[in-house]
Parts: structure tokens; C-alpha cells; sequence
């Protein structure tokens, strides 16, 4: 079944169709809003919305871009219309490692995600979805509702930019580590 029959059947009050699109695309939706967020309970919020939303409208999807493209576009606008509300967003807070282990996962895990959290928003929302999602650069595109360029152009600054971030990151937590066993 094509992503159109599936939106038909959904629109028709098919509830089979309905939680097999849930089943499919609930994950992704969810992982993308968690990392845009930072906070589970938020990333929950709004992914059923936009499930919500997307259940309302769903008479209206005429397959130009795949159901999943489509839902993430609606995920996308529900999370920038909660970011308007939001009066401050908190960054990642992450301690730093004292020992060579704390270093290890230090650089492989949080310092990614603290490296994401200083990304200005549209860099690490194109981030996200590509790298994080495995979304194509077209899909990316549709989602934000941007040409393709752009999103290689915000793909090719965050990957600099996160770089950047992590070579220094990697320069203070060896200092410290090397303090540390001093």
C-alpha cells in the first residue's frame, strides 16, 4: 500500500491504516522532535499533536512528498509555533570528565549532543533531520520548506561548526584528564 492509499484509507475512518501510520512514522517524528527539544515530555507533546494535526488534515495530502516528509513538516510546525511560546530554552548542561572512561563517552555522546544544543536553530534542525533521521537533502528541503541548496549550505555549516566545537572540546577534556592524573 502507496503513501496515498494509505492517506485515502485514513481519510476513509480506516483505524487499521491510521495505527500503521502511527507505527511507522511515530519513532522518527519522535526522535526528531527529542533531539530538537532537549526534554522527552515536550518531544511526546508535540509529536502527538502533530499526529493530531496530521489526522485533521490528512483529507489534504496529495502525495507530492512522502507521508513521512509530510508528517515531519507538520512535526516541524508544530515545534516552531511551541519554540515561539517557549520564553527560553535551556541548553544542554553536561559535566565535564575526570577520568579516561568519562573522556571516551564525553567525546563520543554528550559532547555531540551539547555541540548540537549551541547550533543556531535552523543549522541543527537541517542537521537533525539528515544526519540524525537519515533524511535525503530534497526531503530535508521539503520539510523546511527551502530549496535543496540551502539545506546543503546549513548542512555544510553545522558539520563545520560542530567540528570546530568538538576539536576544542577534545583539547580542554584531554587537558583537564592530563591535570587530573597529574
Amino acid at each position: 500500500m502507496n503513501d496515498l492509499e494509505v492517506a485515502r484509507r485514513i481519510a476513509a475512518g480506516d483505524g487499521a491504516a491510521a495505527e500503521k501510520l502511527v507505527r511507522d512514522h511515530y519513532p522518527s517524528v519522535f526522535r526528531a522532535m527529542r533531539h530538537l527539544t532537549g526534554h522527552r515530555e515536550d518531544a511526546e507533546d508535540l509529536t502527538q499533536q502533530a499526529f493530531l494535526v496530521a489526522r485533521g488534515k490528512i483529507d489534504t495530502y496529495r502525495g507530492a512528498a512522502s507521508l513521512k516528509t509530510w508528517l515531519h513538516r507538520i512535526a516541524f510546525n508544530e515545534y516552531a509555533m511551541w519554540k515561539r511560546k517557549q520564553r527560553q530554552t535551556a541548553p544542554l548542561t553536561l559535566d565535564q570528565p575526570t577520568d579516561e572512561a568519562g573522556y571516551r563517552s564525553f567525546v563520543t555522546g554528550e559532547a555531540l549532543l551539547a555541540a548540537l544544543a549551541t547550533l543556531p536553530e535552523k543549522l541543527r534542525v537541517a542537521f537533525i533531520l539528515h544526519e540524525v533521521e537519515a533524511m535525503k537533502v530534497e526531503e530535508v528541503a521539503k520539510v523546511l520548506g527551502v530549496p535543496n541548496g540551502t539545506v546543503k549550505a546549513r548542512l555544510f555549516y553545522a558539520r563545520r561548526r560542530l567540528r570546530a566545537q568538538l576539536e576544542e572540546e577534545t583539547e580542554v577534556a584531554q587537558h583537564e584528564s592530563k591535570e587530573v592524573v597529574a
